[in-house]
């Protein structure tokens, strides 16, 4: 078993999909430790910062310590807002809002009326 997984992104100057995150991060169920290099990349997206996050958080929970590397500016300030977003979607109080259709003008205009 591979003890130890080096994730080079120096080749990428920016990340912007779930699925390159994902294809980063396959076979890594079988290592102890991933450390990921973040070296040249400037731009990290909301996407990809979230994807990467649901990853590590994955395979923290199958006891996997995964390190980032080289993490610069931008993408550090996308991994923190993202970081601070998880879970909020759980606490937002949504609810189903029923879409109105009105054959016409004045059915609409009746409506708004009787509000």
């Amino acid at each position: 078993m591979e003890r130890i997984k080096h994730i080079d992104l120096s080749g990428l100057d920016s990340l912007k999909s779930r699925s390159a995150v994902r294809s980063f991060f396959q076979n890594s169920g079988n290592v102890e430790t991933i450390i990921v290099d973040f070296a040249k990349v400037e731009f990290l997206s909301r996407t990809a910062a979230h994807e990467v996050l649901l990853v590590q958080n994955s395979l923290a929970s199958k006891g996997v310590d995964i390190s980032f590397l080289n993490v610069g500016g931008q993408v550090n300030d996308m991994l923190e807002l993202v970081k601070k977003s998880l879970g909020k979607e759980k606490q937002a109080g949504f609810r189903f809002v029923k879409w109105l259709n009105f054959e016409d003008e004045k059915k609409y205009e009746d409506y708004l009326l009787q509000i």
